[in-house]
């Protein structure tokens, strides 16, 4: 004879007892959610425990979701007991392969700071975020109690109760079907919740799991509960919450065991002496580092400040907390009510106003994580004047005032407001070299620091003597700091290697030899002290050392020196950078084997860690494709660049934003080799992906980053025979350099804008008066610069509108 299925089975949502039924409203919303218009989306169904958000979750899968017509549903049950970590490696899954549609439906009891810092977080993967609050009964509670009755009864082979459901408490659909079961068993149904979990558990014979394990804890109260259930419980059962404290104070060691959920719920509903237990473990465990319960106990203690400046210190840590686990908006509240608090002290002591001014920049922080950018700037813009002010009374405030405008200059470079980063950090510079010559062993680092700042600022404008001087400035400091104490020598080392840099950008590829020289043979020195230190470093310097070469003569030695980077970088087991070094030999020695093992590199770093390393897989797949035409292998090229570019369109907005600037040379260098050889349609699109790259980052970048693009756009253009196309997005490159407010007489940029215009007006016939004078005004700006290449281009374009000039 068969044995009698036990409460337990009856009720668990997996087994579907009682069937699906009810939620119409609720799968219509899913439903348009499923066919709304953005690519990817996340939805999270919230609801008290058994409101019967799993069985929903199911039904839409198995019923509403058909793969190929709608794209990849992931689903995520109980995600408010999974840490950050878990969901992020589920959206990366949905990154790597594709579909490009893709839905994330997630379930949880409760929302509150967990679901607004995932909510942040996933919105970041370009999803679309919202959230439905499920009922926690159905609407037709007697249709919904009858059908439960029935097939209760079917499978313990009894007769179904003819009754109305009865009237409990803050209902859930679970309530009901204990309430049917009740009754099927013979039972009273119309009494209360604890009545019902008391009868039921004593007809129980199998484990309870899920709710109703924590519903035979509230009824039963065990010596010993399990902490988990017991905090899940207390949510819905206040009077176990007296014994969540208790436990925890008499065992403050089962804290570092209790799952995520569980410490989220004691952090919200226990004492504080239960805060302070929880605190101690949680704030100094690194597994809750991006979590939000630290914020959460944060919250709570800022309850039991009893001064203004109590408050205002608490509201400070509070705002840090909830930035580094993705809370941006509560912050940035945190953060004003720190500034709140600042601003009543300062009425009341004028003293102050250092402390205002400090949670001010803060405040500017906050604000720029959470995207608001031009708020960011007018808190910033208020905590200079109040520098300022204070300096003015007391000079030995001048450091911070000096530092302030040192943050503003880059939250005006973020915001494309050139011309003002330059002033502040030009201001922050002359501050600390003040500073500098009055206290040089408390701010020479400082002026060093701020006047490379200040060299890649130039750069950016164009201003490239200012540049290198200003660098030579700040090379000069740290030499001096490093002579008078050796434990400069590393940073010294490090800033070698950023002059370096710069002056290769600066087209002095001699000097950036003599300067990463110097830094190589330091860090050698280094080295072979504090190998696991400095060998990274070496291998770096060694990387950008054989770029200079390449630059300066190419040949044996750039190549030498980028096997030996190879080596070094093997040594120290660091895949990125050695990926790093592949790129640059293979593209120095046209090493194809490099090319193809730098991309081998990659592919397990993504294997790893899709979301840091996907722009640097894409770049190598783009330095592959030009290696692999280089060596006539092109159908493999096609192959690589199509990788690429599929590869790159699934970019999230936010890595677009981190590393876009890096890879839009990439796949701009590659555009124009399938273009040599003329493979048009990929160049095309390769260059048209690199040109809404720059588009992205107008705001962030140098002014004539994006027009530059496009005018090489409209190279790949001419060569695919688009010459109208080509002619109009030239005229366009042009028309914006126009609106950059750069001095267009010094830029060799632009000498390439009008060249190329000119050219192809003079080939379509178009203006060819107009053309020539175009190619005439490059030839006078590369002169004036002194760039030999583009003089000679724009000479070409000259005679080539003379001639269509003759024949018009």
């Amino acid at each position: 004879m068969d044995r009698a299925p036990s409460v337990a089975v009856l009720l668990d949502p997996t087994h579907q007892v009682v069937p699906f039924h009810g939620r119409e409203s609720e799968l219509r919303l899913l439903t348009h959610w499923r066919d709304g218009p953005a690519p990817q989306a996340s939805l999270l169904v919230h609801a008290p425990a058994g409101a019967g958000k799993t069985r929903l979750l199911r039904h839409f899968r198995q019923e509403h979701w058909d793969d190929e017509a709608h794209g990849r549903l992931v689903l995520v049950d109980d995600a408010d007991r999974l840490d950050w970590e878990t969901v992020f490696g589920l959206l990366q899954d949905t990154l790597r392969d594709g579909p490009a549609r893709t839905r994330v439906l997630l379930a949880a009891r409760t929302t509150g700071w967990w679901w607004s810092s995932t909510r942040q977080r996933v919105a970041d993967f370009d999803h679309e975020v919202t959230d439905l609050a499920l009922a926690p009964t159905l609407a037709d509670r007697a249709e919904s109690f009858a059908l439960a009755c029935r097939h209760f009864a079917e499978r313990l082979a009894v007769a179904a109760p003819d009754e109305p459901p009865p009237n409990i408490a803050q209902e859930t659909v679970l309530d009901l079907h204990l309430a049917a079961l009740t009754a099927v068993r013979g039972h009273p149904c119309d009494v209360n919740r604890t009545q019902l979990v008391r009868r039921l558990l004593q007809d129980g014979d199998g484990p309870e799991q899920g709710r109703l394990a924590e519903d035979h804890l509230a009824v039963a109260t065990p010596d010993t509960p399990d902490p988990d259930l017991l905090a899940r419980a207390a949510v819905r059962w206040p009077h176990l919450r007296p014994r969540l404290d208790e436990l925890i104070a008499a065992d403050p060691e089962v804290v570092p065991g209790m799952a995520r959920d569980s410490l989220r719920t004691a952090a919200e509903i226990g004492s504080f002496a239960t805060l302070d237990h929880i605190a101690r473990h949680v704030l100094r465990d690194e597994r809750f580092a991006v979590d939000a319960i630290p914020s959460m106990l944060t919250r709570r203690l800022v309850e039991r400040a009893e001064s203004t400046l109590d408050r205002a210190e608490m509201y400070g840590v509070l705002s840090a907390r909830t930035m580094v686990c993705g809370l941006r908006e509560e912050s940035v509240e945190a953060s004003r009510q720190e500034v709140g608090c600042y601003r009543e002290l300062v009425r009341q002591d004028p003293e102050n106003r250092p402390l205002l001014a400090d949670a001010l920049g803060d405040l500017g922080l906050r604000l720029i994580n959470a995207h608001r950018r031009e708020e960011a700037l007018t808190v910033s813009e208020e905590a200079i004047a109040l520098w300022h002010e204070i300096a003015l009374d007391d000079p030995e405030t001048t450091p911070q005032l000096a530092s302030a405008l040192e943050q503003i200059s880059y939250r005006y470079q973020s915001l494309g407001r050139h011309e003002a980063a330059m002033t502040a950090i030009s201001r922050a510079t002359l501050l600390y070299q003040e500073l500098a010559k009055d206290h040089p062993a408390l701010f020479r680092a400082d002026f060093a620091r701020v006047a490379a700042a200040l060299a890649r600022r130039f750069l950016a404008e164009g201003q490239k003597q200012h540049a290198a001087d200003s660098m030579q400035l700040s090379v000069a400091n740290w030499r001096v700091l490093a002579l008078e104490d050796p434990r400069f020598e590393p940073e010294f080392a490090r800033n070698l290697v950023a002059a370096a840099t710069l002056l290769l950008d600066l087209g002095r590829a001699e000097a950036a030899s003599e300067t990463v020289r110097e830094a190589i043979d330091l860090l050698r020195r280094l080295a072979v002290v504090n190998p696991e230190t400095f060998r990274a470093e070496l291998a770096d310097a060694l990387t950008r050392h054989s770029r200079a070469l390449r630059e300066l003569a190419g040949g044996l030695d750039a190549e030498l020196t980028a096997r030996e980077a190879v080596l070094v970088w093997r040594e120290t087991g660091n895949r990125k950078g050695l990926g790093t070094a592949l790129l640059t030999l293979a593209e120095i020695a046209d090493d194809l084997d490099a090319a193809q093992e730098a991309v081998e590199v990659y592919r397990e770093l993504v294997a790893e860690d899709l979301v840091w390393n996907q722009a640097d897989l894409a770049m190598a797949l783009a330095a592959l494709v030009e290696q692999q035409l280089l060596h006539a292998r092109d159908d493999r090229a096609l192959a690589t660049a199509d990788e690429c570019l599929d590869l790159c369109h699934r970019l999230p907005t936010q890595l677009v934003d981190f590393s876009g600037a890096k890879l839009a040379p990439v796949l701009q260098s590659t555009a124009r080799a399938l273009s040599e050889s003329d493979h048009h349609v990929r160049a095309l699109r390769m260059s048209e992906l690199a040109v809404d790259v720059w588009r992205a980052l107008m705001a962030k970048t140098p002014p004539a980053a994006y027009p530059a693009a496009l005018q090489q756009h409209a190279c790949r253009l001419r060569g695919a025979e688009r010459k109208d196309e080509a002619r109009n997005t030239a005229h366009a490159a042009v028309v914006l350099w126009h609106l950059t407010g750069l001095d267009l007489d010094r830029q060799p940029g632009y000498a390439d804008a009008l060249t190329i215009y000119g050219r192809l007006c003079a080939e379509s016939g178009h203006e060819p008066a107009k053309a020539l004078q175009l190619a005439h005004r490059a030839v006078r700006i590369a002169r004036e610069v002194g760039d030999d290449a583009k003089l000679e281009f724009a000479l070409e374009a000259v005679e080539e509108a003379e001639r269509a000039l003759s024949w018009s």
